[in-house]
């Protein structure tokens, strides 16, 4: 007998919920989606994921409400295929840059794809994501053709009950979860407290990675479109910060005679992946020569930045709080960025990077925010000695192809270069020897290799793999070397516009990002420990053409013009603590530009003031280095007490988690003493997101303030 449709007590039972079924199989498909996405991303499950499950109950529930099954099926779909969308391009963008998509702008995910062929990503990851979409579309198909709805001429009643019941009791669960969150606290004493606070976060979105960490998708998103209409509170607000209109200036730390300004050239070299301990008298030739003669090097110098970080720190003198700036707000101009200053003051100002320019969208960033004049990578100049591996790409490659653009004769100039043949992706791969046998023949000659071994000892006594990525890093430093000394000799032997030889107008300032973080290779004992900062030293080098050799009369350009055997050692060391941030007012100070305090948080490395370094893997460093009797230790002093040893140079790697550079934890009071200063810190690093985030610097006129000394 032909069923009716119309008796609804003939009607199966899962027929008539059938609609529930499409917006449930949304639900398992978008959550099943969320946990691939965090274990791709090799991050936990995040701990408040009520809120975006409670977000998806409530598009469930009044999906639901709809008669029609096609209807739900393309709106669910779509949402569907949106989650999918900004999942890929997350994963990918992670994997690339560490950034996430965000409603903002479009440029971060446009990068992701962008950045597929220069960066090595696994697409295995797509293996079961696209599972999950076959899995969805089948169900779908399945529901469609299976699990028609009955045709009931009264009104859906108990549908529109239960639904608005759900929808209730998901909106109840949300608000629950929101009221649940630990309160934040006001005013300038509680910045450590508040960047981990889950209701500061969700109030002020002032970090997207944290925000998608801890509320997983639905959630983010529907914070980050919260924002875009003006219904998050400001930080600022929130924290009672406020941006200070009135210029308050820094003072100088150089004697005006040794003091650089208009008419002298900068070059600064930002050396990926590079300890201290690499500089030898064999694979760095030219640069421990050039060390030894004429430069003032910064011992206690540490750095634990990504390399897109260093550059932002080091042209602007400030640090993020969410590590995401870098790759947003790109229409962003920063009137006291270096390139900025030196434009305005008629330099020519030119970036280089041997590496692909799409990584971290440089090029746009450079040019647009920065104020340079152009920005060059390994595509601009013919036949580059690149691989897939993105890490074989020759600095002397870089050096020799760009030298008359990064040192030209008729015209002052400001040029930044970021290496990147020390690349730690060229360490444990492969065996570098196959692309430089050159470089390979000459560490292993007998007299060379012998002075490498004790220099370090894991080519005397480690494995063979041990030994083949200590080689594989020593080549990078070489190579890299070759193309500095062909930029010492450029400098040495052309003549600029006013007569002289560059290298007595060209100020030079190098430091590493990081130490080199891929082991066996351990330069020194203690890199086994990213924690141990002691162990985990970048080269921080200044090189002052007017900068008096110590206890003479003797610059350090005319030191350096003088024929290799009458030189003399007039290479000086400084003994400070000093952090990434502290790069920036030590190029200020170099050439008489006058900084606001309010926008530049490190100190002149020329300085006494100490200072606070903030890193990359999360953590804060405060610390100072001195000499007593002749013996270098820590010291600090600090209202009125003096700090020695371990209870100084102490570091902050989450919230109230404070250990010295051993990893040893400290005691209350030491965390007492310190919270003020980190504080301070901290609410400097916030004013800059602010500034970001509202594009604030415009209200700034900050460029009539920052500019080159005048030299008569």
């Amino acid at each position: 007998m032909k069923m009716d449709l119309h008796d609804t007590t003939r009607v199966p039972f899962y027929r008539r919920v059938s609609y529930l079924f499409i917006p449930a199989l949304f639900v398992i498909a978008s959550v099943l989606l969320e946990v691939m996405m965090f274990a791709i991303m090799e991050m936990a499950f995040p701990k408040a994921y009520i809120f975006s499950l409670s977000i998806l109950l409530i598009i469930a529930s009044l999906v639901a409400l709809i008669r029609k099954k096609w209807i739900q099926a393309v709106i669910c779909s779509l949402l569907f295929a949106w989650q999918l969308t900004t999942s890929i391009s997350n994963i990918i963008a992670n994997d690339a840059c560490m950034e996430i998509f965000s409603l903002e702008t479009l440029k971060t995910l446009i990068m992701a794809f962008g950045n597929a062929g220069a960066v090595d990503i696994d697409y295995l990851f797509l293996v079961p994501i696209i599972a999950l979409i076959v899995v969805y579309v089948v169900g779908v198909i399945l529901i469609m053709m299976f699990c028609r709805a009955p045709k009931i001429k009264r009104s859906h009643f108990w549908q529109a009950v239960f639904c608005g019941v759900l929808a209730f009791v998901s909106f109840f669960s949300y608000t629950v979860a929101y009221s649940g969150l630990p309160k934040y606290q006001r005013g300038s004493d509680y910045y450590v407290a508040n960047l981990s606070n889950e209701k500061f976060l969700y109030d002020t979105f002032s970090n997207r990675v944290a925000s998608l960490r801890t509320f997983g998708s639905y959630s983010y998103y529907l914070d980050n479109f919260l924002k875009l209409l003006g219904v998050k509170v400001p930080m600022t607000d929130t924290l009672g910060v406020q941006v200070d209109p009135e210029f308050n200036p820094n003072t100088f730390a150089l004697p005006a005679e040794e003091t650089l300004g208009e008419g002298y050239n900068l070059i600064t070299v930002l050396m990926e992946t590079f300890e201290r301990a690499a500089i030898n008298p064999v694979t760095m030739p030219n640069l421990y020569r050039f060390m030894q003669e004429s430069c003032v090097e910064v011992d206690g110098y540490y750095s634990i930045e990504r390399t897109c970080f260093t550059d932002h720190i080091i042209q602007t003198g400030m640090h993020e709080a969410g590590k995401e700036l870098w790759n947003n707000y790109g229409n962003v101009t920063i009137p006291h960025s270096l390139g900025n200053i030196f434009q305005r003051s008629g330099y020519q100002t030119k970036a280089f990077h041997n590496y692909d320019g799409r990584s971290y969208n440089r090029e746009k960033i450079f040019t647009t925010r920065l104020g340079y004049d152009s920005f060059t990578d390994f595509n601009d100049y013919d036949n580059p000695h690149y691989t897939a591996h993105c890490g074989l790409n020759s600095d002397h490659e870089l050096f020799a192809a760009n030298m008359d653009a990064i040192a030209p004769a008729n015209q002052n100039f400001y040029s930044y270069l970021i290496s990147v043949s020390t690349h730690a992706l060229n360490a444990s791969w492969f065996n570098l020897g196959d692309y430089y046998p050159e470089i390979f023949a000459y560490m292993e000659q007998a007299e060379n290799w012998e002075t490498l071994k004790q220099i370090y000892p894991v080519l005397a006594h480690g494995t063979p793999h041990e030994i083949l990525t200590a080689k594989n890093y020593l080549a990078g430093t070489y190579n890299f070397d070759l193309g500095f000394g062909e930029l010492l000799e450029h400098l040495k032997n052309t003549t600029g516009k006013d007569g002289r030889k560059l290298i007595e107008t060209t100020a030079i300032v190098m430091f590493g990002d990081h130490y080199y973080y891929v082991n066996p290779f351990a330069l020194e004992a203690e890199n086994s420990s990213p924690r141990d900062l002691t162990g985990n030293r970048s080269p921080l080098i200044v090189y002052n053409p007017q900068q008096k050799i110590k206890d003479t009369t003797l610059t350090q350009s005319a030191n350096a013009l003088r024929p290799a055997d009458e030189r003399v050692h007039g290479g000086q060391t400084i003994q400070r603590f000093t952090a990434t941030m502290d790069i920036y007012p030590t190029i200020c100070s170099l050439f008489g530009i006058q900084t606001d305090q309010q926008l530049t948080y490190g100190h002149s490395v020329f300085s006494s003031e100490k200072s606070i370094g903030v890193g990359y893997l999360g953590g804060y460093t405060w610390g100072a280095l001195d000499e007593k009797d002749g013996v270098t230790i820590k010291r600090y002093t600090y209202q009125g007490q003096t700090y020695e040893d371990t209870k100084v140079n102490w570091q902050l790697w989450r919230t109230l988690d404070f250990v010295d550079f051993n990893g040893v934890q400290l005691t209350a009071e030491q965390i007492a003493d310190i919270t003020p200063l980190v504080n301070r810190t901290y609410a400097a690093v916030f004013l800059d997101t602010m500034l970001y985030d509202q594009d604030g610097f415009k209200d700034l006129v900050k460029s009539k303030s920052y500019h080159l000394r005048s030299i008569a």
